[in-house]
């Protein structure tokens, strides 16, 4: 009766992990849509954090007092606002596609009730990693982390993705998805990658024109932080495209700058 037991439990864990790891077409399109979506609105809040970036660097006025910035989403536009050492925001503007603003404003303002919430909320998110054993997030140098806090119906999902103000250089891995609940509580997270995958050119090799790199076993598909991290930097190495390899389903996932999509095979065309 043990030994009964016992291959039922075997089977059990092999059908479900059979079940995992096997999908038919339409439901990788319909996942590889959900990831393309998500790198989106990731890309458009880096891009608009970037904008943002080289817009209030020439202000010395706010320079002097700035003690952070938030970035978030409003309607159709993501908004950037600097908030200084006494928790006011004094300049602020909104991007919707254009590196230009659609709008901006130099004031001295209040916090508003939700840009206060997403504050506290990324506060507490991020006091957890005092832990470092039950969150073990690394650091690199010359690749920090840039942290993007995204709202959603039941919480919300804290994303990390590596930075590099080297040139040359796309920094893949090292990124992290958290999800909280409403109150800013850790329900779950998952790390990508191994390490920091960095794809950099040299003098000897100018242009890396299709990079690979795989994934971890329990993170079977491409990555909405892997679609953003390129689209950031692929001009850096002259790269038009890169695809992950999936060992836990034994298929490429290409991405392409050109159509903005994923397509998933099991044979690489290098060309």
């Amino acid at each position: 009766m043990k030994n009964i037991i016992t291959l039922i439990i075997i089977l059990s864990s092999w059908l479900t992990v059979y079940s995992q790891v096997n999908y038919t077409q339409a439901e990788l399109k319909l996942k590889c849509d959900s990831i393309i979506e998500e790198s989106n609105t990731l890309y458009r809040y880096e891009m608009a954090a970037w904008n943002f970036t080289d817009l209030f660097v020439t202000k010395p006025d706010i320079m002097e007092t700035i003690q952070s910035y938030l970035v978030y989403q409003q309607g159709d536009t993501i908004k950037c606002i600097v908030i200084d050492n006494h928790a006011q925001c004094t300049y602020e503007a909104s991007f919707l596609y254009e590196t230009v603003p659609c709008s901006e404003v130099k004031a001295c303002r209040s916090l508003s009730e939700y840009e206060v919430r997403l504050i506290e909320a990324k506060k507490k998110i991020q006091s957890a990693f005092d832990d470092d054993k039950k969150y073990p997030v690394y650091g690199y140098k010359d690749f920090p982390l840039n942290w993007i806090l995204i709202p959603f119906k039941d919480g919300y999902k804290l994303y990390a993705i590596s930075g590099t103000s080297k040139t040359r250089v796309i920094p893949f891995g090292n990124d992290y998805l958290f999800i909280a609940n409403k109150k800013g509580e850790i329900q779950s997270w998952k790390k990508f990658h191994s390490g920091l995958l960095p794809v950099e050119t040299t003098d000897e090799v100018p242009m890396i024109n299709f990079p690979i790199h795989s994934h971890l076993k329990q993170e079977p598909f491409i990555s909405a932080t892997d679609i953003c991290t390129f689209r950031l930097y692929y001009n850096q190495t002259g790269s038009t495209k890169f695809a992950v390899y999936s060992p836990a389903l034994s298929i490429y996932f290409i991405y392409k700058i050109a159509t903005n999509t994923i397509t998933p095979t099991k044979d690489l065309d290098i060309q």
